[in-house]
């Protein structure tokens, strides 16, 4: 999917020949995976998996991976996380035989690897090195500009895993999730008491819907329900800073999440993003954990 972003003339969008790629998507023969990237995975697009520790990352990707194998599609898993040994030792547990594995960080050995492969997955783009010597910013930008053209020049999909604090914020900046093209988030779901339950949410996706996903994490992986929490619809609350704005409106003295997403028409993974940022900017501060949490505005709020 050879994507540049040439200076055009404007052009009639009926006058415009859209590219086959964009409707010969991946398959992995499981539905629940198919709807996470929109009906199927658009080759050479990049996207986010984001969980904090313990949620599944690891797991839901891998057997991503074996689903696409088994459809004949040339797949890898590289990690700076875990030795070849441990993943080939959590393949095993999971069933997994088919993917291929290697301990590899370096940024453009993997950009060169990816013209043999159709989806590579990245765990995690905290651990990805280079030769050159650079600051954490400029290595930040480098890996994002050249893995995710590469993508896009060599059709094949790029998946980086992504860490959460403890606190639930992103390590690092946010260039990463809005640079590439599907935002994916695994969630513990606070609305049930099995600890195993999971919600995974596509909260971002140029190419496709957006939903959540009702999932359970056990020792051989992911069961997937095939019911989506909540059926996406675009939000009431329009843009951004409108949404921002209404949750900040809310009667005081507490927000919680259930009254954000009852009043605004979110679903759970929205409303936790939106809550997040709020807490980032330092408009909301977070009191408690789980079901009793609730939001409080700050003295930086006028």
């Amino acid at each position: 999917m050879k994507l540049g972003f040439d200076t055009t003339a404007f052009t009639k969008v009926s006058d415009i020949t859209i590219p086959d790629v964009f409707f010969n998507r991946m398959k992995t023969g499981v539905k629940e995976f198919d709807m996470i990237f929109g009906d199927g995975i658009l080759p050479g697009c990049s996207a986010t998996v984001t969980a904090q520790a313990g949620c599944g990352k690891t797991t839901l990707l891998l057997q991503l991976l074996e689903a696409l194998s088994n459809n004949d599609y040339s797949v890898g898993y590289s990690s700076g996380e875990e030795n070849a040994f441990q993943l080939a030792y959590t393949c095993q547990r999971l069933g997994v035989k088919s993917v291929s594995v290697a301990n590899e960080t370096d940024i453009d050995t993997l950009a060169k690897a990816m013209d043999n492969l159709d989806v590579l997955v990245v765990d995690s783009f905290q651990a990805l090195t280079t030769k050159t010597k650079m600051n954490s910013r400029e290595l930040e930008k480098h890996a994002v500009s050249t893995l995710c053209k590469k993508a896009k020049d060599s059709e094949c999909t790029l998946i980086f895993i992504m860490h959460l604090t403890k606190d639930g914020k992103l390590k690092g900046s946010t260039l990463v999730p809005h640079s590439v093209d599907v935002n994916v988030q695994i969630m513990h779901d606070k609305d049930s008491d099995d600890e195993t339950s999971r919600i995974i949410s596509t909260y971002k996706n140029r190419f496709g819907g957006c939903v959540d996903i009702e999932a359970n994490l056990g020792y051989k992986g992911f069961t997937l329900s095939g019911k989506k929490k909540v059926e996406r619809a675009k939000s009431k609350a329009g843009r951004k800073k409108d949404l921002e704005t209404k949750i900040l409106s809310l009667d005081p003295p507490n927000i919680t999440e259930r009254k954000v997403m009852e009043s605004f028409g979110l679903t759970k993974g929205q409303t936790y993003v939106a809550l997040r940022e709020l807490v980032d900017s330092g408009k909301l501060k977070k009191y408690g954990r789980g079901k009793s949490a609730v939001w409080k505005k700050t003295n930086i709020v006028k």
